[in-house]
């Protein structure tokens, strides 16, 4: 685990040194014109709807998910319609189904359509042949939360200085139901193995952990569903009398993984410390079913996976000098839970009324008045 996170460490640095221009939060594209957008959703490996493509005068941006159930990515798109539509470029959105191999065959799918694409992969490693197809067709590519060098560059979070900040506060948490630190035990719920934004988002919070002598009991991937979550969750209060805190990866597992534990009335034992920012989950932070969350604002996500690839389309942003797009959250606690869900909510009813060329940080302050 020490090789592991000494790897990491190194990737973070290399991407915190390629991002530094990004990390300043400034809204890139501000007094853009607003004319209409477009947005046609296809299956993958289908054909596109029609409107996208189909004016000559216009960008076409491809957004891959790896699904289109998991509610954050749904929210991501809901986002990036909105850039479309008030920048003006057509938007074709298609998704894996949370398989591989299908997303190659989606991406594939979109090469005669769009100019740029931009794609959550499910496992980049996969995708050699068609980004190397997809050069020699002139379609650019920017990768979210992964890195190749086939790609633009990559937008995403600062997932391990992310993980190590909800670590830090979890030690805390630990703290406060009392006894020695290195008596505690804890369970993850992780996401797909061997993707980057996986490996990152466990091993900040797994240094921190191991640096206050807090024992891992288990980590099991989950694909980042929340059928799969409940199981795992059953599986850890039947295998270990002693838990201490459950850190999942993502609401859309951590959640339904809380209301296991509340059902079985282990909550006052098991602490619970999450990552994503639901309104779910902040609502749960709320009643005291969970202990904190992270507001990564699927709207606002999705709003700037399609604005950067745009930009860099047109020339206003440009990977080689700015380097990779790192996306703003913060840490919900009870303390900020109540405004920081009114923010989620306002997102999530009308995605269109916010003003998402504002940086995250200024609409937070905004609710947090």
């Amino acid at each position: 685990m020490k090789k592991i996170q000494k790897m990491l460490a190194l990737t973070l640095a290399l991407v915190l040194a390629l991002g530094a221009a990004a990390c300043s939060q400034t809204s890139p594209g501000e007094g853009q014109g607003t004319q209409g957008g477009s947005t046609a959703v296809t299956q993958p490996g289908g054909t596109q709807e029609a409107g996208a493509g189909s004016n000559g005068d216009k960008l076409v941006v491809g957004l891959i998910q790896q699904d289109l159930t998991n509610p954050f990515h749904l929210g991501e798109v809901e986002g990036a319609k909105v850039c479309a539509e008030k920048y003006g470029f057509e938007l074709v959105v298609t998704s894996g189904d949370g398989d591989a191999g299908k997303q190659v065959e989606a991406f594939d799918g979109l090469l005669g359509q769009c100019d740029i694409i931009s794609i959550n992969t499910i496992d980049v490693t996969a995708f050699e042949n068609s980004f190397k197809k997809a050069a020699e067709m002139g379609v650019k590519v920017v990768v979210q939360h992964s890195w190749s060098d086939q790609s633009l560059g990559t937008i995403g979070f600062d997932e391990y200085a992310m993980s190590t900040e909800v670590g830090e506060y979890a030690i805390e948490v630990l703290k406060n139901q009392g006894g020695e630190l290195s008596e505690k035990q804890v369970v993850l719920l992780t996401g797909n193995d061997g993707q980057g934004l996986n490996e990152k988002r466990i091993g900040g919070f797994v240094s921190v952990m191991e640096a206050n002598n807090v024992t891992i009991l288990a980590a099991e991937p989950t694909n980042w569903d929340g059928t799969t979550a409940v199981t795992k969750m059953e599986n850890y209060l039947t295998a270990y009398d002693k838990i201490d805190m459950l850190y999942g990866l993502s609401d859309s597992v951590t959640y339904p993984a809380a209301l296991v534990i509340k059902n079985k009335d282990r909550r006052e034992e098991i602490s619970i410390c999450s990552i994503d920012g639901s309104a779910d989950a902040i609502q749960a932070v709320i009643d005291g079913d969970m202990d904190s969350t992270y507001l990564l604002a699927s709207q606002y996500t999705g709003y700037y996976k399609v604005l950067i690839p745009y930009l860099a389309m047109t020339g206003e942003y440009d990977f080689g000098t700015q380097g990779d797009y790192i996306l703003p959250g913060f840490i919900v606690t009870p303390e900020n839970a109540s405004a920081m869900l009114e923010l989620a909510l306002a997102m999530e009813k009308d995605p269109g009324a916010i003003d998402y060329d504002k940086p995250l940080e200024e609409l937070v302050n905004e609710y947090l008045k």
